[in-house]
């Protein structure tokens, strides 16, 4: 069985400090150069086995991945990039050679920290009698001047995403997904984006969640609404309710100005089609327009964690 002691050297061997962090894992806490912006943003969460993965199917490399993937995917939206993570755990006493499984777990994170040129900086590992926890933190810092927030959507905004919806737990896109990271970093760059939110809950979800933050509403088209080949149904309305609601999607919901939105669409330097589903207006109610130009409230659809 290997130590604490010998484990938390492997971490520190598998993850080599990275500027801005100065000191890493090792010490009672990790120093972070604060010095190269003005603001850090930090975001953590929490996977459970039996909730965001199943760990009787899911390997182990992949537990890691989406559990620092949905992390970067909430930094992409704040548009950030990644400086330090810190990873918790609570590992099931019940866990056979939990060493292998942790040497996997972390070469799952491994992949984006090398990728993102990010460190794992520290945390906490403790053993239980309950299921699998992990409890990731990032920090980052803002790929523009500031970080880009829920609640600056005007009325007249264009609304885009950035990739289809829907059906993400058939074949596993939750566990394997990218975080878009590199297109909202071209976004900041080039567009004055108003407002920003990964899709993690669901687009009905989470398009409520921008629109109350910015103390407006939308209409959105249901036609023009993306939906992803893997859901699995033939009828419209179905389809529909399964790309509004399913969550896990982890692509970006966006508001930027019509002008703005012209010049996107216009912009053959562009990495990828956006699809425009609405506009923000004054009014704070969020409904769904379907194609013969009759709305209907946007029900509050999504994946939301029962607190009672």
């Amino acid at each position: 069985m290997t130590s604490e002691l010998q484990f938390i050297r492997g971490l520190k061997r598998r993850f080599p400090v990275r500027y801005p962090v100065q000191v890493g894992i090792g010490d009672d806490g990790a120093i972070v150069d604060c010095s190269q912006a003005d603001q850090q943003t930090v975001v953590i969460d929490m996977q459970l086995d039996g909730v965001h993965f199943d760990l009787c199917t899911t390997p182990p490399q992949l537990v890691g991945r989406k559990a620092v993937a949905v992390n970067l995917s909430d930094l992409a939206a704040m548009g950030c990039w990644p400086t330090a993570a810190f990873v918790s755990l609570a590992l099931p006493k019940s866990m056979k050679s939990p060493e292998a499984f942790l040497d996997r777990m972390y070469a799952g994170m491994e992949e984006f920290a090398t990728r993102w040129n990010f460190c794992v900086a520290g945390g906490d590992t403790n053993t239980w009698n309950g299921p699998l926890a992990i409890d990731v933190c990032l920090t980052g810092i803002p790929m523009g001047k500031h970080p880009v927030l829920r609640n600056g959507a005007q009325p007249e905004d264009v609304l885009l995403v950035t990739g289809p919806l829907g059906g993400s737990l058939l074949k596993g896109r939750h566990l394997n997904f990218t975080p878009r990271l590199e297109l909202a970093n071209w976004l900041i760059r080039n567009y004055d984006i108003h407002a920003m939110i990964d899709i993690s809950d669901g687009l009905a979800l989470d398009l409520h969640r921008m629109m109350e933050a910015s103390g407006t509403g939308a209409d959105v088209l249901a036609d023009a609404v993306p939906i992803h080949a893997d859901v699995r149904s033939e009828d419209r309305d179905s389809s529909l309710l399964h790309a509004l609601s399913d969550g896990e999607d982890f692509e970006l919901l966006l508001a930027l100005s019509h002008n703005d939105f012209d010049r996107l669409n216009s912009d053959e330097d562009r990495p990828q089609n956006f699809h425009q589903i609405g506009r923000v207006h004054q009014d704070r109610r969020c409904q769904l327009i379907d194609g013969n130009g009759n709305g209907t409230a946007m029900n509050v659809a999504g994946w939301q964690h029962e607190l009672s």
